[in-house]
Parts: structure tokens; sequence; C-alpha cells
């Protein structure tokens, strides 16, 4: 039973490795730009944050390249971030859209605006007004804001879909698992049914063996189909709907399966 219990281990962790490197990976680039915009280099933040989007396709990396130019006061940059955000989220909630558009009202304040020219009237030489120049710093981010974007990350369904490839990869394990049980019933199957060659003990493994494979088959078709729904709804995972979904694995006598339980 051991070695049972390692040959359908095994071949799940070796297959997740790729998805904790590709997770890895991305929260290093996260950090990197962070760091490049504070540190007043937008030009490699933004570029960090361009190859994230074209990898995830998720657009919130293109509102923090207007985070990031608004830190280093190129309000101009800034806003043509904030409305393209405006344009490609189609699936924006209201609460996500004023956010965004507070910071292009923000960033247009800093703007030096020209005044009027004063009316040519007789008498003294008027007085020339006075610019306000725009201000020296840019004000924090506001509590709402920072749990605006905790709540837009929790909702780009990257969990799902790492769940859902998780789930399938030890869906295969357990069908490799069911196969290689099969194949020893038959082998032992064959073994048996030769004159003189009976063993009840050798029968009784048998039985045991086969039951083990039917509920590899079990487990692993539920797994495969459980991850694969949960990877396609973490992929298209909308942004004003909430998902919760779970996958548990179910085992009764004669029967092996997974169950999957959510709400959407």
């Amino acid at each position: 039973m051991r070695n049972l219990a390692m040959l359908f281990v095994i071949p799940a962790i070796l297959l997740s490795f790729p998805v904790q490197a590709f997770a890895a990976n991305r929260q290093a680039k996260e950090r990197m730009a962070k760091k490049a915009c504070l540190a007043g280099d937008p030009a490699k933040g933004v570029e960090i944050l361009a190859e994230l989007y074209v990898d995830t396709n998720d657009i919130n990396y293109i509102f923090n390249s207007g985070r990031c130019f608004e830190q280093n006061r190129k309000y101009e940059d800034a806003i043509g971030r904030f409305r393209e955000y405006l344009v490609k989220g189609e699936k924006l909630t209201a609460e996500e859209k004023a956010v965004a558009q507070k910071r292009i009202d923000a960033c247009e304040s800093y703007l030096p605006k020209s005044e009027p020219r004063p009316p040519v009237v007789a008498g003294p030489a008027p007085v020339a007004p006075v610019v306000q120049p725009p201000p020296t710093s840019v004000p924090a981010a506001t509590v709402a804001e920072v749990q605006h974007q905790r709540q837009v990350d929790e909702r780009t369904g990257s969990g799902l879909r790492i769940t859902g490839i998780i789930a399938a990869s030890v869906g295969a394990a357990a069908l490799i698992t069911g196969v290689a049980l099969n194949i020893k019933v038959n082998s032992m199957s064959s073994d048996l049914q030769k004159p003189d060659n009976f063993n009840r003990d050798t029968d009784t493994s048998r039985k045991n063996y086969k039951t083990l494979g039917w509920i590899g088959y079990g487990v692993g078709a539920a797994c495969l189909a459980g991850g694969s729904l949960l990877y396609y709804l973490g992929w298209n995972a909308g942004r004003t709907s909430t998902s919760t979904v779970a996958l548990a694995p179910y085992v009764a006598p004669g029967t092996a399966g997974a169950l999957l339980k959510g709400s959407f």
C-alpha cells in the first residue's frame, strides 16, 4: 500500500512545480515594478507592468502603470493610462470606474492652468495675475484605494486557475495509478487461471487491487472534470460576481470520486 501511495503522490507533486514557479515569478516581477516606481524610475516600473499585462491580460496592471506615473509627477502619462484602463475594462464595476475617474481628476488638478488675459482698460496698468504652481508632492493613496486594490486582486481568478491545474494533476496521477493496478490485476488473474496455481491469499489481493483500481479511475475522472471547471471559472471570472468553488474527495463502500461544491 505504501508503494501505491507514492505512485499517486509523486506525479502530482512534479506537475505542480511549473504552477508554483509561474506564481513566484509573477510576484517577483510585481515587487520589482513597485520598487522601481517608488525609487523614481517610472520607465522601468511601467515596462515591467506592461510585460505582466501581456502575460496575464489583467487590466489592473494598466491601472498600476497610471499610479506609477502619478507617483512620479508624470500626470499626462498617468491620465492616458487611467483612461486606457476604463476603455479596456468592459466588466468594471461602478466603484472601480469611480476610483479610476478620481485619479484622472486628481492628475488634471496638478497640471498648471493658464489664466485668461485681463481686459485692457484705460488708466494704471493692471496687476498681473498670480499663477498658482502645481503641488510639489503627490498625496498618498487613501485607505479606500488600498481596499479597492485588494478587492481587484482577489477577483483576478488566478487562485481558481491554479487550483484547477492542481486538481487536474491529481486526477491524472489517479488515472495512472488505476491503469497500473488494472494491469497488475490482469496479470494476477492470468496466473490464477493456470492449473494447480490457485491461491486464496493471491485472489484476495487481486480483488483488493481491482477495487483500488476502480477508486483510482473514479477519483481521477472527477478531479480532471473538476480541475477543468475550476480553470474555466478562473479564466472567465467576472468582476461583477463572486464565485466560491470547493473540490473534495468522496469515498464510500463500492464508490469513489470527488464532490464539486460552489456558488456563482
